[in-house]
């Protein structure tokens, strides 16, 4: 009896266990915003209306761009269905794999947040995006930035972590597009979640900084943490120096525009040296009273001390936060931009940053140990609910999930996978992951590459020619490449996934063990990719199943996978082959009426004769159930069977339907092959008797792209390769962004220029430095004297006081 009852109870805790880990169904995928709802619309103009980030960084910030541009702007991993976000989560920007993906908070950051969502019963009910949708470069600020305190006649120098005048106009001014942009995308997500969102979870200083701009703008108050003290502060002009990586340091700047710090110590500083930095912030701390004469102290801002906003030096201090005059750590009782007013508590808390997380893991004696010290430190923070929780607060979990947080449970420290739910259909797993797996390439910012954290073994000679790739025409210049499209028509234009029954279908009759069974006797350590049937590692995963429309197409394309672009797209051939069939397509007037599906979901360039046969038999019920199911509504034409497999496989499938087949023979070598052949097996039909092929490639319609698929996608020829070599090739890829996509020259909206111009008016009537402006010019323009002194100081601020 007892030995039964331990085994009802294991059954038990592995149910709750299972429960507690489950996710939506691997056929799951994110369709993009819902165009028939209000709600679903406005997400679309918000997209659309993404600010050009780089253009104003090179408005505001002058020589110091402070966008990565390539790969665009990455706005958010979220479900967009009504009242399904529970947790949003703000972090700071994207990372490399991010920019891959198309989705924030992906790879090591997204599976800890993942996995705090998922403490109080949540993972698909979780949001995601950052204080810049545009990847960064550097940080948001400068860590341990030297400034002077004064009290009682003394002077001592102090540090904290700067957000210079440019970059805090940039990002938080309530006149700045980014910050307008901001705000709209957090009331949209709040408003699309009334009844179910119940906190906002931040890492870092600027997502902390970017939830006080929102609640400000809504009327909250919201102060500096050194607010109080800033009569005594004076920060002096720095320069932001690169410090290895992505760390910067803070050099002093001379009254002649030099470094003050290679000027007292009389040599060259290289700020990549740690022994550099504590030389320059020790000569400081010995030589106060010469910086004090030497440094540019502005005086400018409303607090004569060279800030604009007392929160530039430390950041807001959320426990400060007020609404409507009530002290709270909830965003309760704000107007949202429908004039509605948040009748829910929506609490916000900051949470140590991830990475200092897995510091703290890695610097302790044992993983153990260091597990349970990071956990103690998010309960710190979490602790901040409790007193919300016994007034009634509480997540309500997601489905078949466990909200630990609720029954009284300490969260324990780890790493949740992220689901195909957040995704387009077709996404391969490198792309999902949880793990940073990706790098941008050396020297060639707009080159990412995915799977690996090496560089891999890439052509450079390839990666140029696919960089200096032109598209085909038809590219609408209203739009910003880099971004998905944001003018008409193309802004309405996407394909929202295969419906929940053919994804399953294709999902569940996909033996992925079976397709990825590795060869007798062979490994991908020592064997490489050649150890497998097919040519993508089992990482990888299975992607890019279909392109087109399953509603009635006039044609049905079957096809030999090609490349490697549908890794990115999450379609199927987007590359060089798949454009070269766009192009007959267009020339035959079918443009995008017609069905393309793979004849296998995976990589299969360079495989053998004997490597096909196994795969394709290990897929048969695959193909069969796939093409029964889009027969069972298609009245096509006819078929088109591109590639030596396709053939096969369309004679063997559909030849029984009575449908007439064109067949188009390729080789790796040239990838035109028979497109304009065609037209000769053509010529029987009266549909297509005058059709002339050209054989020029077309771009892939945005029709068959999903929502998130930047405007160069599907242009260009390739714009994915594999690596070569024994320990990458088909596990490691590169994403290369075409120059002409991130070199576009375009013109901010009227309404941008505006603010872009009232920001500026700003920095000269608070008698700040302009971009691009050399400190002597600044000096000559506002005849200030640039040393230090207090009492100056003092009287000016009593003043404007």
């Amino acid at each position: 009896m007892f030995a039964h009852l331990v085994l009802v109870f294991s059954l038990f805790c592995a149910f709750i266990s299972a429960s507690a880990l489950a996710q939506m169904p691997q056929w799951s995928y994110d369709a993009g915003p819902d165009l028939t709802t209000m709600m679903g619309r406005e997400l679309l103009d918000i997209t659309a209306d993404i600010p050009n980030m780089p253009e104003i960084s090179d408005k505001i910030m002058g020589r110091s761009q402070k966008f990565r541009p390539a790969f665009g702007p990455i706005p958010w991993r979220m479900r967009q269905e009504a009242n399904k976000v529970k947790i949003l989560f703000i972090g700071q920007d994207g990372t490399h794999i991010a920019e891959a993906a198309g989705r924030p908070a992906t790879a090591g950051f997204g599976g800890r947040a993942q996995d705090f969502a998922n403490y109080f019963g949540v993972n698909e009910g979780a949001a995601f995006i950052n204080a810049y949708s545009f990847t960064i470069k550097g940080q948001y600020g400068i860590y341990n930035t030297p400034y002077i305190y004064e009290d009682d006649g003394e002077q001592t120098v102090r540090s904290a972590n700067l957000v210079g005048n440019d970059l805090w106009l940039m990002s938080n001014s309530l006149q700045s597009p980014v910050t307008k942009w901001r705000n709209r995308l957090i009331d949209w997500i709040i408003r699309n979640n009334k009844k179910s969102i119940k906190l906002v979870v931040l890492f870092g200083g600027a997502a902390r900084d970017a939830i006080a701009t929102y609640a400000k703008s809504k009327g909250a108050e919201v102060y500096g943490r050194y607010e109080k003290l800033m009569s005594k502060i004076q920060v002096p002009l720095t320069k932001s120096e690169y410090a290895g990586g992505n760390n910067t340091f803070p050099s002093l700047v001379a009254q002649d525009g030099g470094d003050l710090y290679e000027d007292v110590l009389g040599r060259k500083l290289t700020y990549r040296n740690s022994s550099d930095q504590k030389a320059a912030l020790q000569t400081l701390r010995d030589n106060l009273q010469t910086y004090l004469k030497k440094a540019v102290f502005t005086k400018g801002g409303p607090y004569k001390n060279g800030l604009l906003n007392a929160a530039q030096l430390g950041g807001y201090d959320l426990d400060t936060m007020k609404v409507n005059g009530i002290e709270t750590r909830s965003l309760k009782g704000i107007q949202l931009d429908d004039g509605t007013i948040l009748d829910e508590d929506v609490i916000v808390i900051s949470l140590p940053h991830p990475s200092y997380l897995s510091r703290t893991v890695m610097d302790a004696d044992s993983y153990t140990e260091g597990k349970k010290k990071a956990s103690a430190l998010v309960m710190r923070d979490v602790q901040l609910l409790d007193k919300f929780k016994v007034r009634g607060w509480r997540i309500e979990p997601d489905l078949n999930k466990v909200n630990f947080y609720d029954r009284g449970e300490d969260y324990e420290y780890g790493r949740s996978d992220i689901g195909p739910e957040f995704y387009d259909f077709g996404t391969p797993e490198n792309r999902m992951v949880s793990r940073s797996t990706a790098k941008r390439m050396s020297r060639n910012a707009n080159v990412v590459i995915i799977g690996t954290r090496d560089n891999g073994k890439f052509s450079s000679s390839e990666i140029k020619k696919m960089t200096q790739a032109k598209p085909a025409p038809g590219i609408n210049p209203e739009s910003l490449f880099i971004a998905r499209p944001s003018a008409m028509p193309e802004k309405e234009q996407f394909d929202p996934g295969p419906g929940l029954d053919m994804a399953r279908e294709m999902i569940v009759n996909l033996d992925q063990k079976a397709l990825f069974k590795t060869k007798e006797g062979m490994s991908f350590e020592k064997d490489g990719i050649d150890a497998y049937y097919v040519k993508s590692h089992p990482d990888v995963g299975d992607f890019g199943h279909y392109r087109g429309t399953f509603n009635n197409p006039k044609i049905i394309v079957l096809a030999d996978p090609s490349g490697y672009d549908d890794l990115i797209t999450a379609r199927a051939l987007t590359g060089t082959r798949g454009q070269y069939l766009q192009g007959m397509l267009n020339e035959m007037g079918v443009k995008d009426d017609y069905l393309l599906l793979k004849t296998v979901p995976v990589a299969m360039d360079g495989a053998t004769s004997e490597e096909w046969k196994y795969v394709l038999e290990k897929t048969n019920k695959y193909r069969e159930r796939v093409l029964k199911r889009v027969m069972r509504s298609a009245d096509p034409i006819l078929v088109i069977a591109d590639g030596e497999y396709a053939i096969a496989e369309a004679k063997r499938l559909l030849k029984k339907e009575g449908l007439p087949i064109i067949k188009l023979r390729r080789t790796k070598a040239d990838l035109s092959l028979d497109v304009t052949a065609a037209q000769e097996q053509l010529a029987v039909f009266n549909s297509f008797s005058d059709v002339q092929l050209s054989g020029k490639m077309a771009n892939i319609p945005r029709t068959h792209l999903s929502f998130y698929s930047r405007v160069w996608e599907g242009t260009s020829g390739d714009r994915v390769i594999t690596s070569e070599g024994t320990k990458y090739k088909g596990l490691a890829f590169a994403e290369v962004v075409p120059s002409w996509a991130y070199n576009q020259k375009k013109e901010l909206s009227a309404e941008n220029q505006k603010a872009i111009q009232e920001m500026l008016n700003t920095l000269e009537e608070q008698g700040l430095p302009l971009p691009y402006e050399k400190v002597p010019r600044y000096l000559d323009r506002t005849q200030i004297d640039p040393s230090y002194d207090f009492n100056e100081v003092l009287e000016d601020w009593k003043i404007a006081s």
